[in-house]
């Protein structure tokens, strides 16, 4: 299609949480841009959207920050992030109102809804400047919240390849606020113990034409936007800790085989359905990035699929095995049940014996004679 409309999204520098926050919104657009004739292509540092005449734009985008302040209104019921004192004044002037008592989330919420009825112009969305002390986006009205560059408060690490100040400035106007603060709700997953993790698509896959039959095969699922809501939802419903990973990893992975609509696809075909996670710890009145970390989930999909050929009781089962493992800290009981989901992540991954696997579950009592002879049919 050769649209009569172009916009172009530039987007922030590589590897920050900005810019990954952005490409999740940019998600919502291609996906919901496919049925409406909009074409969106990711060309490098630069995401080129093509449509028929400026208002299908227009409508997309007032479209994701609807849904966007939906899902953060409906998160904002569990999760309970308080706002840091400078934050505050920051969203109070971007919502021309006091937000003192709100949590972040709600902040959110009100912005986006209120962006969504305003008449939009997109057109600063091309405008990155990358300074020596710092980024602007747009015309750089606001100063940024500290969520979103919580890199810069990371003992040690070099802040977006610039040159390391704390006094570094990131400044962004309403649109670009507005494209970031979608992502920011859609991504949020869990606030456990001080410590915020957001869950998302990296950039390669949402940039990726994704196969269709994985997306069929996994629900209700129409396009990379779809698969990070329902990845999503999955983490922010089981509220726990991404620690231990393999114990992460495998309830995720279970959850999103028990909604599968054609699961024996999962494992006819080798797809890639990467997961990329962000920690980040509030301590100090002030949000520090903890890590930032990728999974490959096909490999436990597909043995999820085949453990629900054996019977969804038993994906129940191992279930709540991975949940009883990600409740727990430290003792003899966290020891076993953690060993026992890296000892099945590693088999899954061909790396141990599958009879080694079902033998250390069934000697500890971790599971059921039934769940022994699935996982090892599973794995065989």
């Amino acid at each position: 299609m050769s649209g009569e409309y172009t916009l172009i999204v530039k987007l922030p520098p590589e590897g920050t949480l900005l810019r990954d926050l952005v490409v999740t919104s940019l998600a919502y657009i291609r996906e919901f841009g496919y049925d409406q004739n909009v074409e969106v292509s990711f060309e490098g540092s630069a995401v080129k959207i093509s449509a028929q005449s400026r208002d299908t734009i227009l409508d997309l985008f007032k479209g994701l920050y609807r849904e966007a302040a939906h899902v953060a209104d409906a998160k904002s019921e569990r999760i309970r992030l308080g706002i840091l004192l400078n934050d505050q004044r920051i969203l109070s002037r971007l919502l021309k109102r006091e937000v003192k008592g709100l949590t972040y989330l709600d902040a959110i919420r009100d912005f986006l809804y209120a962006h969504a009825s305003t008449d939009l112009d997109l057109s600063s969305l091309k405008d990155v400047e990358v300074r020596d002390r710092g980024i602007k986006l747009g015309q750089g009205n606001f100063a940024t919240i500290n969520p979103l560059v919580s890199e810069r408060y990371e003992h040690g690490l070099e802040f977006w390849r610039l040159n390391y100040e704390r006094k570094l400035e990131v400044l962004l106007n309403e649109e670009w606020y507005a494209l970031t603060l979608a992502g920011f709700a859609f991504a949020t997953a869990s606030f456990i113990d001080g410590d915020l993790l957001m869950v998302y698509l990296p950039e390669h896959f949402v940039a990726s034409e994704v196969p269709e039959k994985l997306l069929k095969a996994l629900g209700e699922v129409h396009g990379p936007h779809s698969l990070q809501k329902k990845v999503n939802k999955i983490v922010y419903e089981e509220q726990h800790p991404a620690e231990p990973f393999s114990a992460f990893v495998l309830l995720v992975s279970l959850n999103l085989v028990k909604g599968a609509e054609n699961s024996p696809v999962l494992y006819a075909h080798r797809y890639s359905l990467p997961l990329a996670l962000c920690k980040l710890r509030r301590a100090n009145n002030v949000f520090t990035m903890l890590e930032k970390k990728q999974a490959e989930l096909f490999d436990t999909l597909r043995f999820a699929a085949r453990l629900m050929k054996e019977g969804v009781e038993l994906v129940e089962e191992l279930i709540r095995v991975a949940r009883r493992t990600l409740s727990l800290r430290l003792g003899a009981e966290f020891t076993i049940y953690n060993r026992f989901c890296n000892l099945l992540l590693q088999s899954i991954q061909g790396a141990y014996s599958p009879y080694e696997v079902a033998y250390y579950g069934a000697r500890n009592g971790l599971m059921s004679y039934s769940l022994v002879k699935g996982i090892i049919s599973a794995l065989s």
